[in-house]
């Protein structure tokens, strides 16, 4: 009986340390792919992507949305949720984006404003330019229906934002709650 229990402990260790080389492993790729990143190359860090996207998918489209916005810094988690919503809106997006890519890459592109003459009157002028517009406005449809993926994020509101605050209803700006209110130097009289 001993042996027993003491076989399956051992399997069990074995197991767990099997376990700990894969999370080791993964770990050590994980901080090569931030080094790389943080050397100023053009790598994404790993992505989370959904069941639906291949992560070299999703990179792709940060890399190409870095270029078409002229933003180095754009929120991943955003982009993640606009590449999922336009893939969804569209099925054939992650092929436009593939063929944006290929494009930039054949013609030697260095800046948004010459892929947009390139484009003109080309079928790939849309897709880049659904791009575009999600980036900056947070949704991927226009109307007041439209699902809003990024408020405070869209660009829109990065640009102005060290003067301008994001408009809302809330008048003090979004989340205006987390900061302690005002003091009140006198009561208002009617």
């Amino acid at each position: 009986m001993k042996d027993n229990s003491h076989a399956e402990e051992k399997s069990e260790l074995s197991g767990k340390g099997l376990s700990r080389r894969n999370l080791i492993s993964r770990s050590s790729s994980l901080i090569a792919t931030f080094a790389l990143v943080s050397g100023g190359l053009t790598a994404v860090p790993a992505l989370a992507a959904s069941e639906n996207n291949d992560s070299a998918d999703l990179n792709g489209f940060i890399r190409l949305s870095r270029l078409l916005t002229g933003h180095n810094s754009l929120d991943v988690q955003l982009g993640e949720r606009l590449y999922n919503a336009l893939s969804q809106q569209n099925t054939k997006f992650a092929d436009w984006v593939k063929q944006l890519t290929l494009y930039v890459q054949q013609n030697n592109i260095p800046d948004v404003e010459t892929l947009d003459e390139k484009l003109k009157q080309q079928p790939l002028h849309e897709p880049m330019m659904a791009i575009i517009k999600a980036w900056y406005s947070g949704v991927i449809e226009p109307g007041y229906h439209a699902t809003v993926y990024g408020y405070q994020q869209a660009l829109m509101y990065q640009i102005p934002r060290d003067g301008m605050v994001i408009p809302t209803y809330a008048h003090n700006g979004p989340d205006y709650w987390v900061a302690n209110p005002p003091p009140v130097d006198r009561l208002l009289t009617f």
